[in-house]
């Protein structure tokens, strides 16, 4: 019942589907999709009927299916929203985009890169935007430095240092109930085996957070990586909790990726990124709101921000909307998703035979 993409541009309304109605779903598409005038959430999908019911009370959607397809057969929809454990977001995905919609599909893109790429070649020739849930690529921050770093203030990137400290330890052992105040659950907590079986996550850290610290990272300064080799560790977990990346990039430039998801749920979270230039560089601290661009002339340092837009979780669904209503462009592209993939399987690739590793080839 999926209309091709930009057909359905003249509805006052976007029509949307959301594929999976575990925590991430109900705390922050579904809130966005239902504060969107320009947006209808027409249908749910998830093969947990207890989730699923839930969902749908919560956000008042009137059509609810076991499956994916199922869904699409039998509901009109210019967009989907796709929230499921990692394994499956290739599978799903794909269903969505062959019916020529436009999808918001969460992160990582896929675990294997030749789905990502599968994926990312299906949206271009299918006509319709694939966009990517990484919510830090419309910090204002982080748009404003994309384009200082383009406009070459910084000089070409020679160095970049990155670290990205997270509060997921819990959800790794299967136990996601210590983080139900911090992650706010306001309808569903994450199911037990999604971040902890590396059957349906992938990996640890690296799938879960690491793919945030790598897009970000390739979204601003538009490197390439080359090289990468990388430790990890997972101490008394099955998936990892620490890892370590040192990365070469075409042009030369090198730099480190290191990330953990050991904060304890009291403190605050730490997103550093830190890019050197031969004539400046620039300081973010995602989770503190704050930016400097130091070059030749002195410091800039950008307005801090507050809260709320330092991860601005719903922007990514309002994305999605405009580009199902004709209108705006695609703020977290599938090409950088693809990248981030390449990335995280090349680090878990170096990591397990203990060699330089470069994405491009994977």
């Amino acid at each position: 019942m999926t209309g091709a993409a930009g057909g359905e541009a003249h509805r006052a309304a976007a029509r949307i589907a959301v594929v999976g109605c575990g925590w991430w779903s109900t705390y922050a598409h579904l809130p966005a999709l239902a504060e969107n005038p320009a947006a209808r959430t027409v249908a749910l999908a998830d093969p947990d009927p207890e989730r699923l019911a839930a969902a749908a009370k919560a956000f008042d959607v009137p059509a609810t299916f076991a499956d994916t397809a199922d869904l699409l057969d039998a509901v009109d929809v210019d967009g989907v929203v796709i929230a499921v454990p990692h394994a499956a977001h290739h599978p799903v995905a794909r269903l969505a985009l062959e019916r020529g919609v436009h999808v918001l599909l969460e992160k990582p893109m896929t675990v294997e890169p030749a789905h990502a790429g599968e994926l990312a070649a299906l949206a271009r020739d299918r006509g319709v935007e694939l966009l990517i849930d990484y919510p830090w690529h419309y910090n204002p921050h982080v748009l404003a430095l994309r384009d200082t770093i383009a406009k070459g203030v910084i000089g070409p990137v020679e160095h970049v240092s990155v670290l990205y400290a997270s509060t997921v330890r819990e959800l790794y052992r299967g136990d996601p109930e210590p983080y139900r105040k911090v992650f706010g659950y306001t309808v569903n907590a994450p199911d037990s085996r999604t971040y902890s079986d590396p059957a349906l996550s992938g990996g640890g850290q690296g799938q879960t957070q690491v793919t945030h610290a790598a897009a970000l990272l390739l979204w601003l300064t538009g490197l390439r990586p080359r090289g990468v080799s990388a430790f990890r560790a997972d101490f008394e977990l099955d998936v990892d909790l620490a890892d370590v990346i040192a990365v070469r990039f075409d042009g030369g430039a090198i730099g480190t990726i290191s990330s953990t998801g050991a904060v304890l749920p009291v403190h605050e979270e730490i997103a550093r990124f830190e890019i050197f230039g031969r004539d400046g560089h620039v300081l973010l601290d995602v989770n503190q709101g704050t930016a400097t661009v130091h070059h030749t002339g002195g410091v800039t340092e950008l307005p801090p921000l507050p809260a709320g837009a330092r991860n601005p979780e719903h922007a990514p669904v309002h994305n999605l909307v405009d580009l199902a209503l004709g209108r705006g462009r695609n703020g977290s592209p599938a090409e950088i998703g693809l990248g981030a993939v390449r990335f995280v399987a090349a680090m878990y690739r170096s990591a397990r035979e203990k060699m330089i590793i470069d994405p491009e080839l994977l």
